[in-house]
């Protein structure tokens, strides 16, 4: 019996007539059944037993989606936030973690008080599945801190005699750091959990930046201070744990690729698993220029254990 898990980035799952962000952001009647067509025809194709999905602003019109394509149970730890002024303005999106088999817990993640880090950007979704051959496995679903430059003009002294340019680095400086502090968070919950109760576990979700030599490298790279933990509490990328020797971008800005989706699990997944082999591979037919918006501009990261 095999095991499938993925993850999507659905670049503003949003069912018309709301709009998400600003009110010239709206999918035509037209545009959301294409959208709609595309997500059943991927989930029907690559049949996953656990997908994380990012970027969703209507609920109900996933859950209602997915269940039709063999996910019936799904989890999520927060609301899409609305537009004070406007119920039909969507301003932040959530992470949904879809299942086709019996979901038994959930929780969000709680930031530790020694990383004295400001709130999560979006709340990291923590629950547990039933699998009839597998038992118990752990799932995080996460979508870290976004590289846009954080707006702080009104939170720095005399930002008026700072130039937009210097503004818009320190912001990106921050960005990086409140993205780090984040995968530091998920990454002490993730020990803790499995300090008090050890499952295969996996996590999954658009990291928003290259893992590879960056700050979130710790989270995904065999590092030193990685070397002396027990193979269940070290986690790796699983494109290492692949007989893969080069990986296809997930996502393309101005026609440069890169690596930003992501799902990690430890180094001993297959053998806690009693498996042999871990299919690695990336659906990417749905990007192009021209439907960007329509279907998604990331691509799908997908693991099959067997």
């Amino acid at each position: 019996m095999s095991l499938t898990i993925a993850s999507l980035n659905l670049c503003n799952y949003c069912k018309p007539p709301y709009s998400f962000y600003d009110f010239e952001s709206t999918y035509t009647k037209a545009q959301w059944q294409q959208k709609e067509a595309w997500l059943s025809q991927l989930l029907l194709k690559t049949r996953p037993d656990v997908i994380c999905f990012q970027e969703v602003f209507s609920v109900c019109a996933l859950t209602e989606l997915i269940a039709q394509c063999g996910l019936p149970h799904f989890a999520i730890c927060d609301e899409p936030a609305i537009d004070e002024h406007n119920p039909y303005l969507y301003k932040r999106p959530i992470v949904l973690i879809a299942s086709r088999f019996p979901i038994t817990s959930v929780r969000r993640i709680d930031v530790p008080p020694f990383l004295k880090m400001s709130a999560l950007s979006r709340e990291i979704i923590n629950c547990e599945i039933t699998h009839p051959e597998y038992g118990h496995i752990r799932l995080y679903g996460t979508h870290l801190k976004s590289k846009r430059a954080t707006d702080i003009a009104d939170e720095l002294p005399n930002a008026d005699e700072i130039s937009p340019v210097a503004i818009a680095h320190i912001g990106r400086i921050l960005s990086d750091k409140q993205r780090a502090d984040e995968a530091m968070a998920l990454y002490f919950d993730f020990i803790s959990q499995q300090l008090k109760h050890p499952l295969p576990s996996f996590i999954m979700g658009d990291f928003n930046q290259q893992a590879v030599q960056s700050n979130l490298a710790f989270f995904t790279e065999e590092t030193e201070f990685k070397q002396d933990l027990d193979g269940d509490l070290k986690l790796l990328d699983s494109f290492y744990l692949s007989q893969l020797q080069t990986r296809k971008p997930t996502h393309y800005y101005y026609g440069k690729g890169s690596v930003l989706d992501y799902i990690v699990c430890p180094e001993s997944i297959l053998s806690e698993l009693n498996l042999n082999t871990l299919d690695f591979k990336v659906q990417d037919e749905h990007i192009s220029q021209d439907e960007i918006n329509v279907t998604t501009d990331h691509a799908m990261v997908c693991i099959t254990l067997s």
